[in-house]
């Protein structure tokens, strides 16, 4: 089990209140890890309920994996290819044939010029498609301004998702809203079934998952659990309750990018089985897919210049697999491991309210951090994280060197990526998955404060 002192380091933290609350969970390959604590709060304020391993977080761009995986299930049924622009213009003939957004013109008007190459499904599940989330590109920020980019539909995904592309497919890379397509080409391909159904039958059914769903007001346990946001202060780096506007507003379809909301011990479930590679969602051929580098040249080029990244000291070097970050070498500070999986979610998504999760497939682990802090990448809570990781990989090489082998810790806590600061990890032969959910309760003599806070954090949308 991990340390007195990592448990201690938590209560502290939470004592101090540099942190509400948090969930750490941690498995391993063999299945002899098994890790699972609640830390803390659902809330600041004096009566908020403690966090329990039931409660429930907006996942955000933690929903990415379960959307990859739901897409490349589909491959696998050969209902579409991962590398064919005819299946993408077949299924989704609104991006069939995409125009590229290069500036506007003297009465503001938006100027476009034709794509040259296509969309593939691999494009879309790695973030080369050319699309990106309009927060991060400021011509698509522009181009929402003008009578075009204000334009509704009948249909409520392509009015939020139907925009130009701000680069050539396969040429570079931007973090998008290319897995909100993916998800629609899953349905599509489905006859229509929502991505909701599709999830329940195909990956929460398989793994007996009951608290997860698109829609949060159609499940009541699901919504009674719910963690409150928190919102840290600039200024003085208290927490204050966030309000309910800081999570996505209720929309009428599946939102395969950031639309997710469960539990952190229900999401896990999704990284084990992908980590123990059991067949319950997909085929090892498609697992060893998942954890391969996936981006070209001028796409990791992209990657390294994108504005989603900047200023971030990642601890190493990365490309993208399918369904997360890949790492290209060992972390440093004894964390992952290369050829590990990761990401996160964001509250004001960063990594999704930042959950990231990690599936170490070298070291045979996967770890979830739950919280839910804004804003993304908040300092306190990537410390956790980053103290929760190391001790579990300190204890399984502790016992590795012991035993020679991988396994045999029993642990309590892990981390995953998402907005609200999850974080989460995942390494094929050990690896590590974490999200988590913290919550502050202020008072109103605070608002003014949490508005402020918000604004600045909401500047980046992307889940």
């Amino acid at each position: 089990m991990t340390s007195n002192t990592l448990e201690e380091t938590f209560l502290t933290a939470i004592e101090n209140k540099d942190i509400p609350g948090a969930i750490l969970l941690a498995t391993n390959k063999a299945g002899t890890l098994n890790y699972a604590k609640a830390f803390g709060k659902t809330g600041v304020s004096p009566d908020a309920k403690p966090i329990t391993l039931d409660s429930t977080f907006w996942l955000a761009s933690c929903t990415k994996l379960l959307t990859t995986i739901a897409a490349l299930q589909c491959v696998e049924r050969g209902l579409f290819s991962l590398d064919s622009p005819d299946d993408i213009a077949r299924l989704l003939p609104e991006i069939a044939a995409p125009v590229i957004l290069t500036g506007f013109d003297a009465e503001g008007a938006p100027i476009t010029v034709p794509a040259t190459k296509r969309i593939t499904l691999r494009k879309m599940l790695t973030h080369t498609a050319g699309m990106s989330y309009s927060s991060l590109a400021p011509l698509l920020e522009a181009w929402k301004k003008t009578p075009e980019g204000k334009r509704t539909y009948d249909d409520e995904f392509m009015s939020e998702q139907l925009k130009p592309l701000v680069y050539e497919p396969g040429e570079s890379w931007m973090y998008s809203e290319s897995l909100e397509w993916a998800g629609k080409l899953v349905e599509r391909a489905n006859n229509g079934m929502t991505l909701e159904a599709y999830m329940q039958q195909h990956i929460w059914d398989p793994l007996s998952i009951q608290d997860i769903t698109f829609h949060l007001e159609k499940k009541e346990r699901v919504k009674q659990n719910l963690v409150e946001m928190a919102v840290r202060v600039p200024e003085s780096g208290l927490l204050i309750q966030g309000k309910d506007e800081y999570y996505p507003a209720s929309i009428g379809y599946g939102a395969g990018g950031g639309g997710l909301w469960g539990s952190a011990s229900e999401y896990i479930k999704v990284m084990t089985s992908i980590l123990r590679d059991d067949g319950k969602l997909v085929k090892s051929e498609t697992v060893a897919e998942m954890f391969k580098a996936q981006l070209s040249p001028a796409s990791k080029d992209g990657w390294a210049a994108d504005p989603f990244f900047a200023g971030q000291n990642l601890g190493g070097e990365f490309t993208w697999g399918l369904g997360g970050k890949y790492n290209l070498e060992d972390l440093t500070e004894g964390m992952q491991k290369k050829g590990s999986l990761a990401w996160g979610g964001m509250p004001n998504i960063f990594w999704a309210s930042q959950r990231f999760h990690w599936i170490d497939p070298v070291a045979g682990i996967a770890g979830l951090y739950a919280s839910q802090v804004l804003p993304p990448a908040d300092k306190a809570s990537l410390e956790m994280f980053k103290k929760f990781e190391q001790d579990v990989y300190k204890q399984a090489q502790a016992f590795m060197h012991t035993n020679g082998k991988a396994g045999g810790i029993n642990i309590q806590g892990m981390s995953w990526g998402c907005l609200q600061n999850q974080f989460g990890w995942m390494s094929m032969y050990g690896s590590c998955d974490g999200s988590g959910v913290l919550s502050f309760g202020g008072d109103a003599g605070k608002e003014a404060q949490a508005e402020e806070a918000y604004r600045r954090t909401n500047t980046t949308r992307p889940l």
